[in-house]
């Protein structure tokens, strides 16, 4: 989901060619438009790896040649992580630890903003709201944890390498194309149906008492390329 909008984004505010990386596996709902886009737009290209793959990874790379990279790849679902974590780590932490040694061997040295997660900080207390850079990481999920590692081998290979790494803890994205899995996706839904008569007019929320915080995907994006 963000992936697309960081695209339509920079095909409208930049001159840039558009790389763009898709998953073999992954479900293409929300990136048609960008495959139907890539067939009369010069600019967007759109290529199939794997962040497990490294020989994907390196041809990708080679192709593209990048002077920014946005680093958004990654097994997205905390729930999912709970029945994979394996699958998880590989993805997010070993899959970025592959992507930032293939873009340090390239002659561009380009800039790369690693998509870390709000979910590091995990449950945080009163009295330590709001949030900052400086609160500790208390991860309560593989998916949060996996997060955490990507954070730290960012930081790592811009410390050690001296990569420019611009790192990102952004809290949860929503806007247009969200997955209806995610909670406020659910709740518009459920009231599109209600006006269309499709079910009573009762919206089914789940527990109350929890509160999280939103960033419309929009201005995340607009965020990433300033």
């Amino acid at each position: 989901m963000v992936g697309s909008h960081l695209a339509d984004y920079l095909l409208e505010n930049t001159d840039w060619d558009i790389w763009g990386m898709i998953r073999w596996r992954s479900p293409l709902d929300n990136i048609e438009h960008l495959l139907d886009l890539a067939n009369t737009n010069g600019r967007l290209k759109l290529v199939y790896a794997d962040l497990n793959d490294e020989i994907a990874l390196r041809n990708a790379v080679e192709k593209a040649k990048p002077d920014y990279v946005f680093h958004l790849a990654a097994q997205s679902y905390p729930r999912t992580s709970f029945d994979s974590p394996i699958d998880t780590y590989n993805t997010n932490v070993l899959g970025t630890a592959r992507l930032l040694e293939v873009l340090k061997m390239q002659n561009t040295d380009p800039w790369i903003h690693v998509c870390a997660s709000s979910e590091v900080f995990g449950r945080v207390s009163e009295d330590k709201l709001p949030i900052d850079e400086e609160c500790s990481f208390h991860p309560a999920s593989p998916y949060a944890i996996s997060k955490v590692g990507t954070d730290l081998i960012g930081r790592f290979h811009a410390e050690a390498y001296n990569q420019k790494i611009i790192t990102t803890r952004m809290f949860t994205h929503t806007g247009p194309r969200r997955g209806d899995v995610f909670a406020e996706s659910t709740f518009a839904k459920q009231i599109a149906m209600i006006e269309n008569d499709q079910i009573l007019p009762v919206i089914k929320v789940g527990n109350l008492d929890s509160l999280r915080t939103y960033s419309d995907v929009r201005d995340a994006v607009r965020a990433y390329y300033i």
